[in-house]
């Protein structure tokens, strides 16, 4: 077993339909049920130059980042996704198949640190950063990656950004959750306002019911002070001290 901990200073989330504290405590406490036909949130910390090639993913993610990073001295930034921009990704395989030429600027934004590039881009803020693909644990890899540098450098920030959207219909039998396109923003401390320990999983396959990221989110928002998660390799358990940060 091993374990890390740290502190939050400020959580940001976005999905369609949900773009403040209380939209999300009312997804929280209506069994997380999403809202239909939503619109996508505002991206207004983005240039409008850069808004219009982007991905409707990259646009909340870059939001998000962009938005916690503007007050805040970051020093390291992490992005996890289980399928980055596997929707841009498909898209242009199906246009080269259909013997169409490569768009420069698609492939471009195709790949897994689409997302991570942007965002340094989007806030002229030259902040190392690095974008991990972790399966079901990568939202819990994304936080030991933030927790290792805050160990060697504890007077400083990292944010962690986890984002997905759902699978394109060619591979939507591989999905196991249900969810909107969402981003969800942490900015960490050291301290230890929260200790998260592992240990192996014997279980065959991921029983938490929604990705990583959004289950912490969904306990945060019901103030549990202890709760589980589990894949199908790793065992993941919680315990937060208390909830005060900025949202």
């Amino acid at each position: 077993m091993s374990s890390i901990q740290f502190n939050i200073q400020r959580l940001y989330a976005l999905s369609p339909g949900l773009e403040n504290p209380e939209s999300w405590t009312a997804w929280q406490k209506a069994q997380c049920q999403w809202p239909e036909d939503a619109g996508a949130p505002v991206a207004s910390a983005i240039p409008a130059m850069m808004r219009r090639r982007m991905s409707p993913l990259s646009k909340i993610v870059v939001q998000v980042a962009a938005t916690l990073s503007a007050d805040e001295d970051i020093a390291y930034s992490v992005f996890s996704s289980r399928h980055g921009e596997l929707q841009r990704t498909l898209q242009l395989l199906q246009e080269i198949l259909a013997g169409e030429p490569a768009s420069p600027t698609a492939f471009s934004q195709s790949v897994h640190n689409t997302a991570a590039g942007l965002f340094t881009i989007a806030t002229k803020k030259p902040i190392p950063a690095t974008s991990l693909a972790g399966g079901a644990d990568g939202f819990h890899y994304a936080l030991l990656e933030a927790f290792i540098y805050l160990n060697q450098h504890p007077d400083k920030k990292v944010l962690v950004v986890d984002f997905d959207a759902p699978l394109p219909d060619v591979y939507a039998q591989f999905e196991p959750y249900t969810t909107a396109p969402y981003a969800i923003g942490i900015v960490l401390q050291a301290g230890d306002q929260i200790q998260v320990q592992r240990s192996a999983s014997g279980s065959d396959t991921d029983i938490t019911s929604l990705p990583q990221a959004l289950e912490f989110y969904r306990q945060w928002l019901g103030q549990n002070t202890r709760f589980e998660m589990q894949s199908a390799r790793q065992h993941w358990s919680w315990q937060v001290g208390d909830f005060e940060c900025s949202d």
